[in-house]
């Protein structure tokens, strides 16, 4: 019972900045548990700065999130906001969430993740001590705090210090971001029949469970800051009608760098080919550099009360830049890592990618789809950053892999089914009726059409 009760406290939270970022109901339902961790996040972030207990923080924090849906209320909806359409997606991934159920003993959960939340539960300054204090620096205390954060407020208002309120929580965050990745290969796939869409998008969101199956449901952040990402990643670059979801992808990846520090190179990546991407729309470009500008924040707060990172403090930059040979010989063990875990899926993608290229690019153009072009670059930055951050690393390569490679890997198991999952929408869509007139998104409907309108548009979609 106090799960139920902290998930849906959880999601309550949630509700004002995730309708300030959708104007939809039933998507900020879908969204509320994450947009719930954000609030958190920034509570503790006040509260390491300006000390006091969490609770009232996070009411601060809620309250302006209030303020903030208020003053949005007149915004246009972001697309695809009926019922039915977060029912569809939302509904059919609940399933493999089931084995939360077991017992919440992963090793990195109770190490990591709720020893943060448990110093973050105790007030402003016991956590400015903890994070400060070398004896514990082995549960990397710089690490962000979106999946602590909203364990530690869960533990405040249930006042019970208990694992399984924490796992439901981790775990409604991760089933959030799991389907904002449906929904962003919805968004991008949108042109096409609901009938053929939903599942594609539904498939590429059950990414998430590779390479490791237990992953998403172990309490661990790794899941939740990939599938962020992706999210946001394919709302940025790949949707439909990129501008009416700029906001909530912007939020997705800063979501991302909030959870773990392998959102920093995620976040420059996606900032990178954004700004050229969109180098024509300056203004636009300018904002894909604020999720970096979150990680700036974060960083430069934990590292003002003392904790350190063992990257930066120990690792082998200079080795690295000299061509010592100790540092360079890692690349082929590390290459063989990567590759194990996901290269049977990625290879797969890509050769999908590489023939509907050669023979499905018009037929897409037709179908009013956005290319994966840019995904596949974000896909290629990530494999680069994460090699130089094993090359760098400080701990034998051996370990190193053996105990994250199957966690940092998940990001690129994910993009690689969102390209599967597109380029397999346009080789079964049918031709649209004039292949020279592709089909375009609805213009923004008043506010008590848009999820009649929604709902009208994919049984129409249904029915071609």
């Amino acid at each position: 019972m106090t799960s139920v009760v902290a998930v849906f406290a959880l999601a309550v939270a949630g509700l004002p900045l995730a309708w300030a970022l959708t104007r939809s109901v039933p998507l900020a339902v879908v969204l509320s548990p994450l947009a719930a961790a954000a609030v958190s996040s920034v509570a503790v972030v006040l509260m390491l700065w300006l000390r006091g207990p969490l609770l009232p923080w996070f009411g601060a924090v809620f309250l302006a999130t209030v303020a903030l849906a208020w003053f949005a209320r007149g915004a246009a909806a972001v697309p695809g906001g009926s019922w039915r359409e977060a029912g569809l997606l939302g509904v059919p991934l609940l399933a493999p969430f089931l084995m939360m159920f077991q017992s919440p003993l992963g090793w990195d959960a109770h190490a990591i993740w709720w020893q943060h939340a448990g110093y973050f539960a105790q007030g402003g300054d016991f956590a400015r001590a903890a994070i400060g204090n070398e004896t514990i620096a082995i549960t990397h205390t710089d690490y962000p705090p979106i999946a602590s954060a909203p364990v530690a407020v869960a533990w405040r208002l249930l006042d019970s210090l208990t694992f399984r309120p924490a796992l439901a929580v981790n775990v409604a965050i991760t089933w959030s971001a799991v389907v904002l990745v449906a929904y962003a290969v919805r968004r991008a796939t949108a042109n096409a029949p609901a009938w053929l869409s939903v599942p594609a998008a539904l498939a590429a969101a059950c990414a998430a469970w590779l390479p490791q199956f237990t992953a998403p449901a172990e309490g661990y952040s790794d899941t939740m800051c990939a599938a962020a990402f992706v999210a946001g990643a394919v709302l940025l670059l790949g949707a439909a009608d990129p501008v009416r979801v700029t906001p909530l992808a912007l939020f997705l990846v800063s979501a991302a760098v909030l959870t773990k520090n392998e959102g920093l190179p995620l976040a420059g990546v996606v900032a990178v080919v954004a700004t050229l991407r969109l180098r024509h729309e300056p203004r636009r470009a300018a904002w894909c550099w604020l999720p970096v500008g979150v990680a700036a924040v974060w960083s430069a707060t934990a590292r003002v009360f003392g904790a350190k990172n063992d990257l930066m403090a120990d690792g082998r930059f200079g080795q690295l830049l000299h061509g010592d040979h100790a540092a360079w010989s890692r690349l082929p063990e590390i290459q063989a890592a990567l590759s194990g875990q996901v290269g049977s899926v990625v290879g797969a993608a890509v050769l999908a990618a590489v023939l509907g290229t050669f023979f499905l690019r018009g037929r897409r153009r037709a179908l009013g789809l956005a290319g994966d072009g840019w995904l596949w670059v974000v896909f290629g930055g990530y494999w680069a950053a994460i090699t130089f951050i094993y090359l760098i690393s400080p701990y034998p390569i051996g370990w190193h892999l053996s105990t994250s490679v199957d966690r940092v890997t998940i990001v690129m198991a994910m993009l690689a089914g969102v390209s599967a999952a597109t380029w397999l929408v346009v080789s079964l869509a049918p031709a649209p009726a004039s292949a020279a007139i592709p089909a375009q998104p609805d213009p923004p409907a008043p506010e008590g059409e848009r999820g009649d309108r929604g709902d009208r548009r994919a049984a129409g979609a249904g029915a071609a």
